[in-house]
Parts: structure tokens; C-alpha cells; sequence
């Protein structure tokens, strides 16, 4: 764990929150923020910078479940668990709302560093297999919109499939870029060159216009 790790500490009690506050500074632990679960904290994550989220709490709200929903999708970070609540109904939404994990009566201090380091590992864990996961859907549908692409130079232009691979590494080469373009960067080149080239009528290029709207999103 780096020097200067931070924990940003979510309680419905803060004013009583001192046994987890101890049991993070007994783990090395000195840069503790403590907000309330009445607190905006996709907000304070704006503010300040956080390694890990602990939520200490009695009985996990639905209200709690949505506000950290939102935070695993826009600000993803380990988030830690302590509550009273043994509903395995509650365990189950703690976890689709991107809980790492749920502790039941476990605030003694011997126990916080090694739940927090398996923490910590299961969410670099997941959020790599997460982030390897978008980089392939992306690749997917980059590919798409080039194949679809080249589809049209080979229907419309009567091109071979080698003809149209070749045009379009050459909407490439002109920016200076490597092939295959980005996927924004393609469709901006790719209608460039069929305007210039004037070679494709109104409903062709309505046809591709259409394909994009209904299979990329931007």
C-alpha cells in the first residue's frame, strides 16, 4: 500500500465512527476523508481523490445503492463495505452497485488491512478484465464500420476487395495516420472521400448514414 493512500469513509454515523477510523490508522492508513451518506459522493470524488471508499454503515439504503451505481459507472473505485445487515437480498444489490466487498461485524482491527488488500486486488482484477473487455467491443465495432465501408467502395464502385482495403489505408496515409483510423476519424474521412469523389448518390449515402445510427454509437 503506497505513503499516502487515501479513504474516503461514507458513515450514517459520523459521529461515531471511531472504531473504523482506528482500524484504518492501525493499517497504516493517515489520509481518512469522512462524509456522510447524506453527502453527493460522486461530487466530493470531483473534489478529492480517493484510493478506496469505505461505506460504514447500519443498513445499506436503496438510495445508497443508486448513488454508488452511478459512481462504479462514472468513477470507479475499490469500495469496502462494513454493515449490521445480513439480508442476502441487500448483499446481492451492495454488489450489482459495484461493492467489492460486504463485511458483516467485522471492524476489528486485525481484520481491516487484509480485507482491504483483498479488496484492492479484486478490483484491479476486475477493472482490467472491464477496461480489456471495452478495448475489444471497440476494436469490434471499428471494424464493423470499416467492413461496411469497404462493402460500399466494392457494391457502388465496383472496386475488389483488395481495391477497397487499399483506399482505405490511402484515407490513412493522407492524414498521416496509422490504419485503421479511429473510429470517428474514419467516418469523417470515409465522407470526405465519397463527396470528392462524387461518385455515390443520395440514397448511397443515406444507406450509410443510416447503417452508422443504428449499429455505432459515438
Amino acid at each position: 500500500m503506497k505513503a499516502d493512500f487515501k479513504v474516503l469513509l461514507v458513515s450514517d454515523d459520523v459521529a461515531n465512527t471511531h472504531e473504523i477510523e482506528e482500524g484504518l490508522r492501525s493499517s497504516g492508513i493517515t489520509q481518512v476523508k469522512i462524509i456522510s451518506t447524506e453527502s453527493n459522493v460522486l461530487s466530493v470524488l470531483n473534489e478529492v481523490s480517493a484510493d478506496l471508499i469505505v461505506l460504514d454503515v447500519k443498513k445499506p439504503s436503496t438510495a445508497l445503492f443508486e448513488q454508488f451505481a452511478i459512481v462504479h459507472e462514472f468513477c470507479p473505485r475499490p469500495v469496502v463495505c462494513f454493515s449490521c445487515e445480513r439480508d442476502s437480498l441487500v448483499i446481492a444489490k451492495s454488489v450489482k452497485a459495484g461493492v467489492t466487498a460486504y463485511i458483516v461485524d467485522g471492524k476489528d482491527a486485525n481484520r481491516i488491512r487484509p480485507i482491504i488488500d483483498v479488496a484492492m486486488a479484486r478490483f484491479n482484477e476486475c477493472f482490467a478484465v472491464r477496461k480489456e473487455l471495452a478495448q475489444v467491443k471497440n476494436k469490434l465495432s471499428e471494424r464493423a464500420v470499416i467492413e461496411k465501408a469497404k462493402g460500399l467502395l466494392i457494391e457502388h464502385k465496383k472496386m475488389t476487395e483488395d481495391q477497397a482495403y487499399q483506399t482505405m489505408r490511402n484515407l490513412a496515409m493522407d492524414q498521416g495516420k496509422k490504419y485503421p483510423l479511429s473510429r470517428m476519424k474514419f467516418v469523417m474521412s470515409f465522407r470526405h472521400y465519397l463527396l470528392d469523389e462524387c461518385f455515390i448518390c443520395n440514397a448511397i449515402y443515406k444507406e450509410w448514414l443510416q447503417w452508422l445510427r443504428v449499429r455505432v454509437s459515438f
